[in-house]
This record gives structure tokens, C-alpha cells and sequence, in this order.
């Protein structure tokens, strides 16, 4: 009877491992992808709440578990208080240079927008209910509604009296943890472009202190912790994409966040520790398709360092709840596993191994985006003993270079991995942590090393003198908004002003619906008044003060099919401008849209 009592533990987890298995089985093959896309728009984001709350729950039940016991003074009571302060005006100079140095944009386009207003989306588009001659599915999405709202990108939405709509709404390809915190966000402090920036800005502050911890928890050395926190605050790529709205800071320092977990269980062998760490991880593999390999480096660590967890009955109980929070972002990336992704031919393959491996090898070597010094150093924190462990730590430095090379690899047989593939360079921001945290100990081997040879006690001054050098060479480089995505930019800046002229009750046209709904405007995809002529009609009469169409970056491009929406809004309504800008060979317009008269037409050529 007591052997059964023991097994009860594995029996269930084995049980929950199964049902989950099985439900996102029966599930993704129950229904079509699009159907299936559907029904995500709606359990997505309550399954991304779920996680959130239980992330909060397990987070406060640590620290209090912490408070209450020794725990906190164990892991971190050896860090003195200079260390801390250092750690401070790490953090402050970090956040000087977010402010000052770097400006403050966006960079891939039109991504961020459509982050923002898939934000927007789950913030504000709660069901109220269930409607009279709705289906059961129809109604069973309304039910779940009321909890959190939809995930996808409106196409057709209004904003009045302070009250959001989207009327047509389409599923995102990419994962929703991203859009999820956003709207968060959005939920306390209001829809607006600031806020997103902001969140990101303190990710980036948050991620110094998670490297900071990091390494020290890995290789017990304070002195290794600091200059891993300051290499990463100063890595250009990671500080130009902080100060935008882009998945990629987030989503590296949620994989961090997963591996600080795993090392305070580790550390602790705490449930509480356990258990968070398992809601973290769920919640981390969600920002982008390759962010599950993160959970390579949780085995490994685990298999190191706490092997004899695998005969404990709670662990697997505890570590199942994880295969019950990832069953919609299995199904999600089951269901857009078909879509486009902006290329034609295969998205992952041996072909592009050569270009790739090339360009974001020599990314880290020519020292001109990335610093070369840091390069120096990570290897030298790779190849060399640990000062304090008297020992290579293999382990721990094994694992550390394992994460660089799955989240710095799998892009090398990306069809759009290379680092000088447009704006994909923001893809170095993934692997930049581990970077930071060998190189941090290569920092500390070397400063130790000159110390005890040549008995200069003022090395880490000298050192870090070098490195901020290093970097000032850089400023040039992070300060500018270079010529990358310029027409979406213009196109961008340029629909702010014409934003600001929209009369109330009016409707704007344009490919981009999502940045007008974020500034508290109405707008539509430009395709409606060609796709769907009779329902176009309608807005005519549905909005008061008027229909607007935005000639736009797609109306530029050499594109026919976004081309021929342009064309057709201007041969087939009298189309008046209202405003007209220039940059490069691109133009942008604002035209008031009205039904075809005898009055002379002024349009484009």
C-alpha cells in the first residue's frame, strides 16, 4: 500500500503528460488551420493569462518563502554591498543611455505595430455575451470572451467615446506572450506607443540584474557578475533594440528569467522555486517559435546539477503543469505552420548554413557592430579556469555556450537569418546574455590575472576604462536611425501627421489599420473597398465625418496586388488630397474619399 502511495505522484503526472499529449492531438487534428486560428484568438490570450497569474502566484509565494527562511541570504548574503552599488550605477548608466544616447523608434516594420494592436486587441475586445442565433462554438468563444479579450491584428475597427471595436479581426503567425504583456500594460496605464517603449526599456533594466544574478549563481564570483552586467548593458545591438517595441529583448530576457529559476531550484531544491520555474518556462517559450529551445538548457542544467530530482514523484508533478500550459502555443504553431513568412521556399534549411554561418560569425569578429573586446572575452571566459572554483567549471560554462549556440545557430539556417538581412540583425539580441555572462568571466580571469602577476590593484578600473572605450566608438553607430525600412519609417511618420487632421466620426483607408487604431482612430484595410464593394458602401452612411484613404508605403512598393488596391480606390471614387509628403522616390498621401461625381477628379498619375 505505501509503494502505491509512492507512485501516486508518478502515476498522475504521468496521467496529466498523456491528457495533454493527447488533447493537443485531438485538437490540432479535429480542425483545419484556420479554424483552428480561430479558435486561438480567443483561448490564447486566456491561456497567456492563466500563465500570468500563476507567474505572479509563484513569484510572490517565493520571495515570501524566501523573506520567511534563510534562502534569500544563502543564495545572495556573500554579495557585498559594493557589488550592489556598482550594480546601481551599472543600472543608471544603462538607463542614460536608453534616454540620451539611443533613439527612441521603431525599427521593424510593420511588426510593431501589429504587436501593439494585437495588445490592444486582448485588452479592450471582452465579449458581452452570448448572442441570439449564434453557433455553440460561436458561443462557447463569446463565454471565454469575458475573461480576456481576442488576440489577432484588426483590420477594420473604431474607436468612439473612448470605447474600442474591431469589426474584422485576423490571427497573427507569431506566438502572443509579447502582444499578452503589452496589453497588460496597456490594461493599466492606457493604449498609447509610450507605454509599449517604456515596457521595453525596463526589460532592458531588468536584464541587466537577471545577468547580474545569472553569474553569480553559475560560478559564485560577484566580481565576474559585474562585468557580465556592464558587457551586456553596453552591447549596441541590445540597446538599440531596447528602445523599441520589438519581441527580441523580450523574449531574451524571459529565457534568462527561466534559467535563474532553474538555478534558485537548483540552489534551494525549493517547490515553491520548482513551481515557478515551471510557469516561467511556459510563459518564456511563448514570444517567439525558437524560444522553446531554451528549454534544452533547463534539461541540461537539471541533468547536472539536480539528477537526483528524477526519482522524486513531486517534481514530475510539478514540472507536468507545463505540458498543460504550452497546449495552445503547440496547436498555435501547428496552425500557422503553412503560412507565409514574407519568403517563398523552405524557411529552415542546409542551404543558407553557408551565407549565414559567414555573416554572423564575422558579426562578432570586424568589430563594427558589435565590439570586438567582448568577443576576447567571451572566449577567454570559455576556455579559462575560474579564479574563484580553482576549476574550469565545465558544466556551468558548457551549458552557458550551449545557449549561445542554439539561439546564435538556428538562425544560420533561417532563410532571413543573417545579421545583415534588413533588420534582422535585431536576431543577436538572443543569444547577447550568454555572450555577456562568459565574457564577464573572461573580464574577471584577465583583471585577476594582471592583479596577481603584476600587482596592479587598479586593473579593474584600467579595465573598465577599456571597455567603456570600446564602446564610445560605438555611440556613432547606436545614436543613428539608419537607412533600414526608410519608406515604412517616412510612411509611418508621416501617417502621424495625417492622423492628427482626421475629422471625428471619419474612417481612414490604408494597408496599416493597426497604427491609426493605436493613435484613437478609425481605419480599415484599403483592400475592402475592392474585395467587398457592397459592404464598403456602407461606410458612406456609418461614419459622419467622412472617408480618408491613405496612399501608403505599399502603394509604392513593387507590388501588384497592394498596388491594385491604391489604384482602384482612386479610379473608382473621386478622391480629393488633403495632404502630400516626399521622401526619396516615394510619395505619401492623405485623400478624402467620396462617391463618384461629374466633378473633376484629382488624383495621382
Amino acid at each position: 500500500m505505501r509503494k502505491i502511495y509512492r507512485m501516486m505522484p508518478f502515476i498522475f503526472s504521468g496521467i496529466i503528460l498523456l491528457s495533454s499529449a493527447l488533447t493537443v492531438f485531438l485538437w490540432a487534428s479535429s480542425y483545419n488551420s484556420w479554424t483552428l486560428r480561430e479558435q486561438l484568438k480567443t483561448l490564447s490570450p486566456l491561456a497567456l493569462e492563466i500563465n500570468f497569474l500563476l507567474l505572479v502566484v509563484a513569484a510572490g509565494t517565493t520571495i515570501v518563502m524566501f523573506l520567511k527562511t534563510s534562502q534569500f541570504s544563502n543564495l545572495f548574503g556573500s554579495i557585498p554591498k559594493r557589488s550592489w552599488m556598482m550594480l546601481g550605477i551599472i543600472l543608471v548608466v544603462g538607463l542614460i543611455m536608453l534616454v540620451i544616447v539611443v533613439p527612441r523608434d521603431h525599427r521593424i516594420y510593420y511588426d510593431e505595430d501589429i504587436y501593439q494592436n494585437i495588445a490592444q486587441n486582448i485588452a479592450y475586445t471582452k465579449g458581452s455575451g452570448s448572442h441570439q442565433g449564434e453557433t455553440y462554438q460561436q458561443s462557447f468563444a463569446n463565454f471565454w470572451k469575458r475573461f480576456t479579450g481576442t488576440a489577432g491584428m484588426c483590420n477594420e475597427g473604431k474607436n468612439e467615446y473612448g470605447e474600442y471595436t474591431c469589426y474584422r479581426l485576423e490571427y497573427n503567425k507569431q506566438p502572443n506572450a509579447w502582444p499578452y504583456v503589452l496589453s497588460v500594460v496597456f490594461r493599466l496605464f492606457g493604449v498609447h506607443e509610450f507605454a509599449a517603449f517604456t515596457t521595453t526599456n525596463v526589460i532592458f533594466i531588468l536584464s541587466i540584474i537577471v545577468v547580474f544574478l545569472l553569474t553569480f549563481l553559475l560560478f559564485n564570483d560577484n566580481h565576474s557578475a559585474l562585468y557580465s552586467a556592464l558587457i551586456f548593458s553596453f552591447t549596441p545591438e541590445v540597446l538599440i533594440w531596447s528602445n523599441t517595441v520589438a519581441v527580441e529583448p523580450a523574449t531574451a530576457f524571459f529565457a534568462a528569467l527561466t534559467i535563474l529559476g532553474t538555478l534558485v531550484f537548483l540552489k534551494t531544491r525549493a517547490r515553491a522555486a520548482l513551481f515557478l520555474t515551471v510557469v516561467v518556462s511556459a510563459f518564456a517559450i511563448q514570444f517567439r517559435p525558437e524560444s522553446i529551445l531554451i528549454g534544452v538548457v533547463v534539461i541540461m542544467l537539471l541533468v547536472f546539477f539536480g539528477r537526483d530530482e528524477f526519482k522524486k514523484g513531486s517534481f514530475y508533478l510539478i514540472a507536468s503543469l507545463f505540458f498543460v500550459l504550452v497546449i495552445p502555443h503547440l496547436v498555435h504553431l501547428y496552425a500557422v505552420k503553412d503560412l507565409g513568412w514574407g519568403g517563398s521556399g523552405p524557411k529552415l534549411s542546409l542551404d543558407y548554413f553557408e551565407g549565414n554561418f559567414k555573416v554572423n560569425a564575422l558579426f562578432y569578429i570586424r568589430n563594427m557592430r558589435f565590439p570586438l573586446i567582448f568577443t576576447i572575452l567571451f572566449f577567454l571566459g570559455l576556455a579559462l579556469k575560474s579564479h574563484i572554483a580553482k576549476s574550469y567549471v565545465i558544466k556551468e560554462k558548457l551549458a552557458v555556450f550551449v545557449w549561445f549556440l542554439l539561439f546564435w545557430g538556428i538562425f544560420i539556417f533561417f532563410y532571413a537569418g543573417s545579421y545583415n538581412y534588413g533588420a534582422d540583425v535585431r536576431f543577436s539580441v538572443l543569444p547577447s546574455i550568454p555572450i555577456a555572462l562568459l565574457a564577464g568571466c573572461g573580464a574577471s580571469f584577465l583583471a585577476n590575472t594582471i592583479k596577481r602577476r603584476l600587482k596592479v590593484n587598479v586593473i579593474d578600473y584600467i579595465l573598465t576604462a577599456v571597455i567603456i572605450v570600446f564602446f564610445v566608438s560605438f555611440i556613432p553607430f547606436i545614436s543613428a536611425i539608419t537607412q533600414e525600412a526608410w519608406g515604412a519609417r517616412a510612411d509611418h511618420r508621416f501617417a502621424q501627421q495625417m492622423a492628427e487632421v482626421l475629422p471625428p466620426e471619419s474612417v481612414i483607408l490604408t494597408h496599416n489599420p493597426n497604427m491609426f487604431l493605436l493613435w484613437g482612430k478609425n481605419a480599415a484595410q484599403a483592400s475592402l473597398a475592392t474585395e467587398q464593394r457592397r459592404y464598403f458602401s456602407r461606410f458612406f452612411h456609418r461614419y459622419k465625418g467622412g472617408i480618408y484613404f491613405h496612399y501608403n508605403f505599399w502603394c509604392n512598393v513593387s507590388d501588384p496586388v497592394q498596388n491594385a488596391f491604391c489604384k482602384n480606390i482612386l479610379n473608382k471614387f473621386d478622391c480629393t488630397e488633403i495632404m502630400s509628403f516626399k521622401e526619396k522616390n516615394y510619395e505619401f498621401a492623405l485623400y478624402e474619399v467620396k462617391r463618384k461625381s461629374n466633378k473633376k477628379k484629382l488624383r495621382k498619375d
